[in-house]
């Protein structure tokens, strides 16, 4: 069963809905079999671990504010030992349990917004190619998100890359300026951040310097977000913040641990009191690609019923939209990513002139996330002969969010149309995408039949 606006699994309830186990619960891992919970109840960031992308040395003057056994006792309260999938599939899947953040209010910083949040330091993993590394968390502090989008389109912007955070406590410095990672999670989607190890409890200042975007922007998005940009916030680290995050840790029944699946987008509404009172907070935006239904074009895929065109079996939900399951169906697949290949007709605004446009979406297969830093090659031929190759390059527009694409020109019904997937999405990774999106075969796909194309122009 899936959400129909965002195709996430969703799992049926039995007994109580959830239950939060108190901190140390979490630490004893008694709780690892909890009673099931509704994955549309589950928002919250999947990431897990100590970062690393800046000096570890973060925190203070050392004196740690208390005895080695209050100090062993904080780290151990503020790293849990969480539950783990053991041996989970070379797939998206449904991990442990949801965690438990703090969200603050969202920042202007040019034509930016963005919203921080923070929890207990998270495991991650980094990836290098096709090689992944776990990065596990071992010492007490912050795991640090920030969602960035476009404040005149709400597009969320895959940016993390040359992002700068530099922390202050009392007028001093923490530790180096570090550069945090982008980031993939089900709960949070597109996102950049970090582990960042704190010595002392306290309120730490935070200036995070945002570049322009590394990608081709297209669209609303063309000609703008040219600088750089540098916003401030505060967050108050100590007991109270451990025992919110820590102690909010909600788990899944064990049953559906490792399951073919996603946990649901975060509902921010739920984790954004004001801690200083309120809880009016706005909507922060997440990273969702439009259903493939509701791309222009005419689909590419695998050809499948021998006749040269896509089998169209499969159908939509009803209301003229593709549901999970159908787009799934439908969409080549490499990797457990969905690709969604449509080719544009001749004068679509992203192709040069009289080309058709070749607009590949490469999307997690649940809640519809972008994949960004893929390398991907592509090649159209005719007869077992090449007819181009053209340059396929990372965008990102505000009416079909990131994606890579190219002018093609002369292509026609029929054509085999081959794509290359020469690099995976060179993003970190949040529990439940890590084993997802690495071993990438290319894609076998033909332009059918009824595609307009330049040759018929």
């Amino acid at each position: 069963m899936t959400d129909p606006s965002t195709g996430a699994a969703r799992t049926p309830a039995t007994g109580d809905a959830r239950r939060q186990p108190s901190r140390r619960t979490v630490l004893r891992r008694v709780a690892a079999t909890a009673s099931a919970t509704t994955l549309a109840a589950l928002a919250g960031c999947a990431v897990d671990d100590d970062g690393g992308n800046g000096d570890d040395s973060a925190g203070g003057d050392g004196d740690g504010g208390g005895d080695g056994d209050d100090e062993a006792d904080r780290s151990a309260d503020a790293v849990p030992d969480l539950p783990r999938v053991e041996d989970p599939p070379d797939a998206v899947y449904v991990p442990t349990h949801r965690e438990a953040m703090r969200t603050l209010e969202p920042i202007d910083a040019g034509e930016y917004r963005l919203a921080p949040m923070l929890s207990y330091p998270h495991r991650f993993w980094l990836v290098d190619g096709e090689n992944r590394e776990l990065v596990e968390p071992d010492r007490p502090g912050v795991h640090l998100m920030i969602t960035l989008w476009d404040a005149e389109t709400g597009v969320v912007l895959p940016v993390g890359s040359n992002v700068s955070i530099r922390l202050r406590k009392d007028g001093e410095a923490v530790g180096s300026p570090r550069t945090p990672w982008s980031m993939l999670s089900q709960q949070m989607g597109v996102h950049f951040g970090d582990n960042v190890p704190l010595e002392e409890d306290g309120t730490y200042g935070v200036e995070v310097t945002v570049p322009p975007p590394s990608i081709e922007t297209t669209g609303a998005l063309e000609g703008r977000m040219t600088e750089s940009d540098t916003v401030t916030f505060e967050f108050t680290y100590d007991e109270a913040f451990r025992d919110e995050v820590v102690g909010g840790v909600e788990y899944l029944d064990e049953e559906y641990w490792g399951r073919p699946g996603a946990l649901e987008p975060m509902d921010h509404a739920r984790h954004s009191a004001d801690h200083d009172g309120g809880d009016d907070h706005e909507r922060i935006p997440y990273s969702t690609l439009s259903p493939a239904a509701e791309l222009p074009g005419t689909p590419v895929r695998e050809s499948t019923d021998g006749s040269g065109d896509p089998d169209e079996s499969g159908g939509d939900d009803g209301d003229g939209t593709e549901d999970a399951e159908s787009e799934r169906d439908l969409e080549p697949t490499s990797g457990d990513a969905t690709f969604v290949v449509r080719l544009l007709e001749p004068g679509s605004r992203l192709a040069d002139e009289g080309d058709g446009y070749l607009l590949i979406s490469p999307r997690t297969p649940y809640n519809r996330v972008p994949l960004p830093e893929m390398a991907l090659s592509a090649t159209v031929e005719r007869e077992g002969e090449t007819v181009t190759r053209p340059d396929v390059t990372q965008r990102i527009d505000d009416e079909y969010g990131l994606h890579y694409g190219a002018s093609v020109e002369d292509v026609r019904p029929g054509d085999a149309v081959t794509i290359e997937i020469d690099s995976p999405p060179q993003v970190s990774r949040h529990a439940g995408y890590e084993t997802a999106f690495v071993d990438m075969p290319a894609l076998e796909l033909t332009v059918p039949d009824d595609a307009t194309t330049d040759s018929d122009a």
